[in-house]
């Protein structure tokens, strides 16, 4: 579906665990039951109006504290992902709300567990009918998972038995997912997992081609896949980042045209980053020169459009199929969703949209200060 790639929320989390906070691969797994879920729940703000920090309050009026959420994806069921802090230096956890259809009723928490015996998860993208990807700590190891509707982890297969990985989007029918997974000589390099049946991952992930990116005899030392789409029957399209031998960073589009047996890679730009793919073969990403939100629009023959600036400062992280774009914009990083060139702003403070739905007036969630938020968009 419409992902996330959520980079910025994912190295937001990778800076806090490096820095100790939160889940550091080290405390425990799911939020416990009543006030630590009713914490989580309470995180995201189902009314439609902006929170910040501290304690909120639910649509009851009830007072309910979470001292950090994130919600990265949403679906048509109106599921929302993400991961939450429910204590100050608690784990991360996975978790996963439910929005009633009108999006502004009281949101059901679940926490998506990390594989047993182990105390860190966080989730980053959801299928529509409801299976969410992202990443579990497995011993020393952080490595992609599968929440199959929810339930337990299922551990993705890897490129090698002792590297890292993570799962980054998933399209649509729950067929594709992608990410990044570390190879033998300890590069991380973008990945494509193929369904054996929607949600069921038995086979090893296919390595994304990085030829494209290499400069001279020097390998392109790191990608990484962060969006993915079917178009029609056979054509996919895997969007994400490349950094050349040279040292030059990429917005990568990987395109095959016959049911991902083979792909073919090609740049969108130099110092650009392409995050997410729809259906129509629109891409939206970010220029890091600029540091501001940008989209391209791919051709039936696979040619990229030059980058369109959407504006002078923020970033472009999510599409869906109807063309709606989230992410944050301005030099105050406010959260915005586009409508073509048309900009809405959703927050008063500094934020970021990370996800929307498909419905004509989507349901889109990010964060606002230290909370998540689901809001409406006219």
């Amino acid at each position: 579906m419409n992902s996330f790639i959520k980079n910025l929320s994912v190295l937001f989390l990778a800076t806090l665990l490096l820095a100790g906070c939160g889940g550091g691969g080290s405390s425990s797994s799911a939020p416990p039951a009543g006030g630590g879920g009713g914490g989580v729940a309470g995180a995201l703000d189902a009314g439609g109006t902006g929170v910040s920090t501290g304690e909120v309050a639910d649509n009851a009026g009830n007072p309910v504290t979470a001292n950090f959420t994130s919600a990265l994806d949403i679906n048509d069921l109106n599921q929302v992902i993400g991961f939450a802090e429910v204590t100050a230096g608690a784990p991360f956890t996975a978790a996963l709300w439910t929005v009633d259809a009108a999006g502004d009723a009281a949101i059901a928490p679940a926490a998506l567990n990390p594989i047993d015996g182990n105390t860190f998860s966080a989730a980053f993208a959801i299928d529509e009918n409801g299976n969410a990807v992202g990443q579990s700590a497995k011993g020393t190891q952080l490595v992609a998972v599968i929440w199959p509707a929810g339930a337990t982890p299922v551990q993705l297969p890897a490129l090698t038995a002792a590297g890292n990985s993570k799962a980054l989007a998933i399209s649509a029918d729950g067929t594709l997912i992608v990410g990044e997974a570390q190879d033998a000589s300890s590069r991380t390099r973008g990945v494509l997992w193929i369904a054996d049946t929607p949600g069921v991952f038995t086979a090893a992930p296919t390595v994304l081609p990085f030829a494209a990116f290499a400069s001279g005899s020097d390998l392109s030392p790191f990608s990484s896949a962060s969006g993915v789409a079917r178009v029609g029957d056979t054509e996919i399209l895997v969007v994400g980042e490349a950094e050349a031998g040279n040292g030059d960073l990429h917005a990568a589009l990987w395109r095959s045209v016959n049911g991902g047996t083979t792909f073919a890679a090609s740049s969108l730009g130099i110092d650009h980053i392409a995050f997410a793919v729809n259906g129509a073969r629109q891409v939206v990403g970010e220029s890091d020169a600029g540091l501001s939100p940008v989209s391209w629009t791919i051709s039936d023959l696979g040619v990229a459009s030059a980058p369109a600036s959407l504006a002078t400062a923020g970033s472009a992280v999510a599409i869906n199929e109807n063309g709606r774009i989230a992410g944050w914009s301005g030099a105050a990083s406010l959260a915005t969703v586009w409508d073509g060139a048309t900009p809405v702003t959703l927050s008063e403070n500094s934020g970021q949209a990370y996800g929307l739905n498909n419905d004509a007036q989507p349901l889109v969630v990010g964060r606002e200060g230290a909370q998540g938020f689901v809001k409406r968009v006219n």
